[in-house]
């Protein structure tokens, strides 16, 4: 039970605040924590940027999020273009997204990787695997005659059918 008390602030004195418990269920999802590896020389602050900005693409999905991995790999090897390799994994309610991406430095491949799997996640959110099948036909009813091969005339007659 929630009981009005006194407002400790001087400046509202004589007013009552609402004292809020912990009794009420929230309505809000909570967020879900995205688990972040990095690996190589990958400065740590990397996995909070990471962590925000995966909250946000899976704030706007529509489903439930149920898992989430990411895994970020810097690789030594001088030989390469682009060192930095980005990929995630996410499960949501009836889906599972997997994005890859690269980059020369590791906010650029988690960047990447992350535009990509926004598009991902929108995309199949638009279009579902039973919808790149050719579209039925409509279905028919009793009375309708549409699309019949076979028509009779409206005059009463018992005219065989045309066609």
């Amino acid at each position: 039970m929630r009981v009005p008390r006194p407002c400790p602030d001087p400046s509202r004195a004589g007013t009552l605040g609402r004292v809020s418990t912990s009794a009420q269920p929230s309505t809000a999802l909570p967020a879900l924590p995205a688990v972040v590896e990095l690996s190589g020389r990958i400065a740590p602050d990397l996995a909070d940027y990471v962590q925000r900005r995966i909250a946000v693409v899976l704030s706007h999905t529509g489903r439930v999020a149920l898992h989430a991995h990411v895994r970020v790999v810097r690789h030594e090897d001088p030989a390469r273009e682009r060192p930095v390799v980005a990929r995630a994994s996410v499960r949501l309610a009836g889906l599972t997204v997997h994005v890859g991406a690269e980059g020369t430095t590791p906010r650029e491949a988690a960047d990447l990787l992350l535009d990509r799997l926004d598009q991902r996640i929108a995309r199949a959110s638009r279009t579902r695997r039973g919808d790149r099948r050719a579209p039925s036909p409509p279905a028919r009813t009793a009375g309708d005659t549409t699309g019949s091969a076979t028509t009779t005339p409206d005059d009463g007659t018992d005219a065989p059918p045309v066609g």
